[in-house]
């Protein structure tokens, strides 16, 4: 972190970004003036969001379906979840055999036709796998096909009761004292529909049941998703940012061209304006947006980031960042003292959807703007 720090910023411990450089102009400084500083390229980046999460961080639900967005195409997603013992279990569940077992999984999340059947494949995961490590592209490996099943795409619980040979085949593991290193979850492949819905992991839970014991629960303890979705063309002059996605957007500003040269940055307030493309969707279509954007500052090899921040939409439809970071990352890369190569947008892991929006790429159209208060030495 120490070296981030150096590497991004010189100009530290400022609480005010309107007094940055403050003390360094002599009697020869022009008038401070607002630039509006447009990018010199917005394009598609190779960041993959994180959909993989457990109870305490990350991904906050396991997202299965397909879907033909209007706009963006076919967008498919395959879930992973995974299980713990919620509890001690008895004497009589661990000494019997176990005779019936189902999934009970919380449906909180809908993107698409809400009145569409989802129909997926259940699979067998069989190797462990880390939620911290699942990111839109990862490839997992399934294991033998458990049953078929559909869910209607409504919130609430929906249960899918396991087959007979698949509580043959895992009747001692689920008894087993060490069940967490020996089962390693299930996969939701999906085959139809028109919707993707989401898995939280409130009262989502594996039960099973031994004659003559009672009826136990496994706690959902991991969650993972496996995104896909088209890219923008390169001609469209627009790129997709989507949660859930493997591409990111990547954003360069001409931070050493000549309306910057000689001068003392006081303060940046960058502003994106999301396009509206709710017309271009059928009545009856659910499409939960993100509500909160992230911005990083990224060396030329990727290895150094810094957050700027991570700001919620505002009424007008806007997200605006506006804090001291900001400013020094720009200052200090107007300086030429920065290893900064571009900003990253990136949505929070913990929203969890496939939700996306739409950037324009060409000079006269760009939706994103810095607002430059700055004061040439002159």
């Amino acid at each position: 972190m120490v070296a981030l720090m150096v590497g991004l910023l010189i100009m530290t411990g400022c609480d005010d970004p309107t007094n940055v450089g403050q003390g360094l102009l002599d009697s020869q400084a022009g008038e401070t003036r607002v630039i509006t500083l447009q990018p010199n390229s917005v394009t598609a980046g190779d960041r993959s969001d994180p959909t993989g999460g457990n109870a305490a961080s990350g991904a906050v639900m396991s997202l299965m379906g397909v879907v033909d967005d209007p706009v963006r195409g076919r967008m498919s997603s395959q879930g992973l979840i995974d299980f713990v013992p919620s509890n001690q279990f008895g004497a009589d569940f661990l000494n019997a055999s176990v005779d019936w077992a189902e999934l009970s999984l919380n449906l909180d999340y809908r993107y698409g036709d809400t009145t569409s059947v989802v129909q997926f494949d259940l699979y067998e995961v069989p190797a462990d796998w880390q939620s911290v490590a699942i990111n839109a592209g990862s490839v997992i490996a399934l294991g033998s096909k458990i049953d078929s099943y559909e869910v209607a795409a409504k919130e609430g619980l929906a249960s899918f009761v396991l087959p007979e040979a698949w509580i043959q085949e895992y009747d001692t593991i689920l008894r087993d004292g060490s069940f967490s290193d020996l089962f390693h979850g299930f996969a939701m492949v999906p085959t139809d529909g028109q919707a993707i819905v989401g898995f939280r992991f409130s009262e989502s839970t594996l039960r099973a049941s031994a004659t003559p014991g009672d009826t136990v629960a496994f706690a959902l303890s991991k969650v993972g998703s496996l995104t896909s979705m088209p890219d923008s063309p390169p001609s469209s002059g627009r790129v997709f940012l989507g949660d859930g996605s493997a591409r990111g957007v990547d954003v360069r500003f001409p931070l050493q061209g000549e309306e910057l040269a000689e001068t003392l940055i006081h303060r940046v307030i960058l502003s994106l304006e999301i396009d509206n493309i709710s017309s271009s969707y059928p009545a009856g279509f659910l499409r939960p947006l993100p509500a909160v954007i992230g911005l990083e500052a990224v060396s030329e090899d990727g290895e150094s980031r810094l957050e700027i921040a991570e700001v919620a939409v505002n009424t007008e439809g806007r997200f605006v960042m506006d804090n001291t970071t900001l400013t020094n990352v720009f200052q200090s890369a107007n300086l030429g003292k920065s290893v900064l190569d571009r900003f990253e947008l990136y949505f929070p892991t913990d929203q969890s959807g496939v939700g996306f929006f739409v950037l324009p790429t060409t000079a006269n159209e760009l939706a994103i703007e810095a607002l430059v208060t700055a004061t040439p030495i002159n």
